[in-house]
């Protein structure tokens, strides 16, 4: 890995950015509006939930109800703000041969050149998840395709291939808010989850479609707390609000993770998921929120990271910052949160805010436009502590260990920068990776003009090309309105420098679409009548001298052309020759 020989910070030890801590402060967080609010708040959202999230088995039927609101403000964000991330995978096939993220990204991990092995010998499971929608040649109209491939796979297949279910027991013996069992659970303890052959003995008995059926868990606590506000009589409160936004949260967190494993084929030993874009963590559940609120994950206000105070959300809920390529070079040592004012989030569970914020929800309504100048920053970014609209605090991103101090991950997830991601000294500065450290694959072009195309199938290679990078639910209808075909210009093919060999019948009856700049005149093709083209060899016996292969008129006709005379001359020619 290329990396600078020394940090580009020039103060001391401990001032380079990300390396200063700071705890929360309670007067801060209320002056900016994330607790202490008096405020009465309603939850009103009105409408359907989407189908993907309406599949839920053994569940209290109070329980539910009291996840109403959080459910229907997942399916608005994700109608709204989710599509284009989770079109990536359903609108695109992420696992065959010459996708382009199979190949690490890293220049420094071991297993970056070419010929290095497939992760634990599956060969088709990507390590980086193209972003399609960054690509420059992908229009307008193509996005719009992508994602209404990908929103109706959510409402049918993937909506038919899940269960939702809450467990009482995930959060007190695991710390865990959701889990994505990549099998039906049927009654199986926490212990027993995702083993490698349940897994496995589940997906032989799958349909040939390769749609994985997974259940879905999510912990009782947050019903059952929403339940115990309720009976106090605080359903307006602030609580009640932050700790049904942080359950809509963790519910499309889990659907970040089923948007990968839903495919049979993403199946390893080690059950380890790619990167996405330009991510720098190994988490798709939070890449997936960070995508919808502009690079940020909600997560509850607490002094440790390790710590585990229960599910209570009276303290506040904060925005954390999802480390990228795009704008990060260094991980800090004390990454960097953001209080969430409570009025942020209950706009959120407004009907009529959403109507107002209609033509732009995203920018509108869902992100938080306050912290744009502080997404580049790894430290507290000065502008916005001073704005005062957001509470800042750095909490240590490294933990102590037996051996020492020890970067935070979880269990299974990387770091892509693989000096950030094993041991460090906190109180010595981090060298700063370069530019050149991180390759992320890019979106191939599905369909690159060609200088000279001479053959008169070229429709056919055309509609090749771009078939393959699309997922196989595109049905013939779409893709022949496809906004990639109506793009196709008659420069983009030229003609071949010699005349067409009539000989061949190239006028085909059914033509998936115009080709423009190759069709005959009227006049040409009243001319050049089409020809047949045998399709099976015929039993013609050869020639024989009795059996002479033209005939005299022809052979007249041939003669006045060769000879330049007219056939009435050659007529008196003939006759002559008889009467001599």
């Amino acid at each position: 890995m290329t990396v600078h020989a020394a940090s580009t910070w020039r103060g001391s030890a401990g001032r380079q950015p990300g390396s200063v801590p700071k705890k929360w402060n309670k007067d801060e967080l209320q002056k900016s509006g994330a607790i202490g609010t008096t405020s009465l708040r309603k939850l009103d959202l009105q409408g359907e939930i989407h189908p993907v999230f309406g599949n839920w088995v053994d569940t209290d039927p109070e329980l539910r109800r009291e996840l109403e609101q959080p459910l229907l403000l997942a399916s608005r964000i994700l109608e709204a703000a989710g599509l284009p991330w989770i079109s990536d995978f359903l609108a695109h096939d992420v696992f065959t041969e010459d996708y382009p993220g199979r190949k690490p990204s890293s220049r420094c991990c071991f297993g970056y050149s070419a010929g290095a092995a497939p992760r634990d010998g599956n060969e088709a499971v990507p390590r980086t998840i193209v972003r399609h929608h960054r690509a420059p040649w992908a229009s307008p109209e193509v996005k719009e395709e992508w994602n209404s491939a990908a929103g109706k796979q959510l409402k049918n297949e993937m909506a038919n291939a899940l269960t939702w279910e809450l467990d009482k027991d995930m959060f007190r013996e695991k710390g865990w808010l959701g889990f994505t069992c990549k099998h039906p659970r049927c009654g199986l303890p926490l212990d027993q989850l995702d083993e490698h052959e349940t897994i496995q003995w589940w997906d032989r008995g799958c349909e040939d479609d390769g749609w994985r059926n997974m259940s879905i868990l999510m912990t009782a606590e947050f019903p059952m707390r929403l339940a115990e506000l309720r009976r106090q009589g605080k359903e307006r409160s602030e609580e009640y609000v932050l700790t049904g936004f942080m359950a809509a949260v963790t519910i499309l967190h889990e659907l970040g993770h089923v948007a990968y494993w839903k495919d049979r084929r993403a199946l390893t030993r080690d059950l380890c998921e790619p990167f996405y874009g330009a991510d720098l963590e190994m988490e798709l559940g939070d890449s997936f929120v960070a995508s919808i609120f502009g690079g940020w994950v909600p997560v509850p206000v607490k002094e440790s990271i390790q710590s585990q105070d229960g599910l209570d959300f009276s303290k506040g809920i904060a925005w954390k910052r999802l480390l990228s390529w795009d704008y990060h070079r260094l991980r800090p040592k004390y990454r960097t949160y953001y209080s969430i004012p409570v009025d942020f989030v209950s706009r959120l569970f407004s009907e009529s805010c959403w109507q107002e914020a209609h033509i732009d929800p995203l920018r509108n309504l869902i992100q938080p436009v306050t912290l744009d100048l502080a997404l580049r920053d790894v430290g507290i970014c000065a502008q916005v502590a001073v704005e005062g609209h957001h509470a800042a605090a750095a909490i240590s991103d490294f933990h102590c260990t037996g051996q020492g101090w020890r970067w935070n991950r979880l269990p299974g997830a990387q770091f892509r920068i693989p000096q950030y991601d094993g041991y460090l000294c906190p109180d010595l500065d981090l060298p700063v990776a370069t530019d050149d450290v991180i390759e992320e694959p890019q979106a191939r072009r599905p369909l690159q003009p060609s200088p000279i195309i001479t053959s008169a199938t070229s429709p056919t290679i055309t509609t090749t090309i771009i078939t393959s990078s699309l997922s196989p639910s595109f049905n013939d209808d779409a893709l022949l309105t496809s906004p990639l075909i109506q793009e196709i210009r008659p420069e983009m093919f030229p003609l071949p420098p010699r005349k067409h060999n009539f000989n061949i019948n190239i006028h085909k009856k059914n033509r998936p679409y115009p080709r423009h700049g190759y069709s005959l005149s009227q006049k040409q093709r009243k001319k050049t009548p089409p020809a047949f083209m045998r399709l099976a060899k015929e039993d013609t016996p050869p020639p024989t001298p009795d059996r002479s292969e033209i005939s005299l008129d022809e052979l007249r006709n041939r003669l006045s052309r060769l000879l330049g005379v007219s056939f009435d001359e050659l007529e008196r020619f003939f006759e002559a020759s008889r009467c001599a």
